[in-house]
């Protein structure tokens, strides 16, 4: 009787220790599906980026911040610059690289530059390896350039005082520490006695719609004061007045800076026959006061771009 019972707890004992090693063996091989063993990527790096323009294009100063990246037309993100990104991709892969700007000079709104056709280059991508890219990028080939003021010579394009002394036209600075490049930038004074200003274009144009209302307009700039920069639309060609239609703008900045105003809105909702280019700047007033005696924009590189 009592080897029986002792056979009996042998074998209870035998099974429970058995099916708790088939346990631990599920248990390991459901922790494998789990959590897997996480695959090593490879990597690109794009410390910066360049812009080449061609004659006609004017200067190839830009302002990328952002790189839209996909691998083999896949979307996969977009990363500010410099950037290190990893990828699990192996092999050779289709690298497309889309410069991202700020719209309107808006952190908050990052875009896609439409102007700048992407650049793509084939990789072979390896695992824990770095692949070091150093995009190019160019102005699309069908790209429209209504004007390009570099403020270089006579005949400057912004002729049209609007608001403000026309004594107060745009002149040319000649201190190398307010020239963006080239021997010139244009420069607008203000002071007490003309504390606002608006200046056009001194031609219109009809064509800013026609191919998808993709319009833009770059601007260089360094300023004492802020500044509003937009179009200013006529119902009818060759009209008179005319309705400002300024949504972007800067504000003071000591040091050269370059924004692209997206003028899409305008033109697709208002409507209009034709469209100068215009802006105004001013001195700001605290307690009904003006906060300078006198102040200076410097613009350069002003482009007029649009498909």
């Amino acid at each position: 009787m009592k080897l029986n019972v002792n056979l009996m707890f042998f074998n209870n004992w035998k099974t429970g220790f058995f099916s708790l090693c088939s346990l631990a063996v599920l248990f390991i091989s459901s922790c494998d599906i789990i959590n897997p063993e996480e695959e090593i990527p490879a990597y690109i790096r794009i410390e910066s980026v360049d812009l080449k323009t061609y004659p006609g294009e004017g200067s190839d100063d830009h302002a990328i911040t952002d790189i839209w990246l996909s691998v083999d037309s896949e979307f996969l993100g977009v990363y500010p610059l410099p950037a290190t990104i990893p990828l699990l991709e192996k092999g050779e892969h289709l690298i497309s690289l889309q410069a991202g700007i700020k719209d309107n000079g808006i952190n908050s709104t990052p875009d896609i530059y439409p102007f700048y056709a992407p650049f793509e280059v084939t990789v072979n991508l390896e695992e824990d390896v770095v692949k070091d890219l150093s995009p190019v990028f160019e102005y699309y080939e069908n790209v429209q350039f209504s004007f390009i003021e570099e403020f270089e010579g006579t005949g400057q394009i912004f002729q049209e005082i609007r608001i403000g002394d026309p004594e107060y036209e745009i002149g040319l600075s000649t201190q190398a520490e307010n020239i963006f490049e080239g021997d010139h930038s244009g420069v607008v004074r203000l002071d007490t006695g003309n504390n606002v200003i608006e200046i056009g274009t001194l031609s219109r144009y009809q064509d800013l719609g026609d191919n998808g209302y993709q319009t833009y307009l770059e601007v260089n700039y360094k300023s004492d004061v802020p500044v509003f920069f937009g179009l200013i639309g006529y119902e009818n060609i060759g009209s008179l007045g005319g309705t400002s239609l300024y949504e972007g703008g800067f504000l003071q900045s000591t040091s050269w800076n370059k924004i692209y105003f997206n003028l899409a809105k305008p033109v697709l909702t208002a409507g209009y026959e034709e469209y100068q280019v215009g802006f105004q700047a001013y001195i700001p007033e605290q307690d009904g006061i003006l906060t300078l005696d006198s102040a200076k924009v410097f613009l350069d590189n002003i482009k007029l771009v649009h498909f």
